[in-house]
């Protein structure tokens, strides 16, 4: 059997040290629900997804199938550099949690 992982990728960290980080948040057994599910989450704008197909129960590495935006739409590449300008942008308007 054929699943789909959906990865979540988001920039973390602070302006001066950020990061990509990546988290497995759905699986299904379909890439139109993968694609649906990823439309119907709300995450920031410095993320994007990733959908990979692997066999069930298969210990080979899965395969890629794309990256794509926070509504859906598949991306040529992984946006990385423009989600850590988005990031950085929004974290020098952002006031400190916490501030000794």
């Amino acid at each position: 059997m054929k699943i789909f992982l959906v990865l979540h990728h988001e920039i973390m960290g602070t302006p001066e040290d950020c990061r990509a980080d990546e988290m497995l948040f759905y699986t299904c057994d379909s890439l139109k629900k993968a694609i649906n599910l990823i439309r119907k989450s709300g995450v920031d704008r410095w993320s994007w997804w990733e959908i990979q197909s692997q066999e069930l129960n298969n210990p080979d590495l899965p395969e890629h199938i794309g990256y794509y935006g926070l509504r859906g739409g598949k991306l040529a590449k992984a946006p990385y550099e423009k989600c850590v300008e988005l990031f950085k942008e929004a974290r020098s308007k952002s006031k400190p949690i916490y501030d000794p």
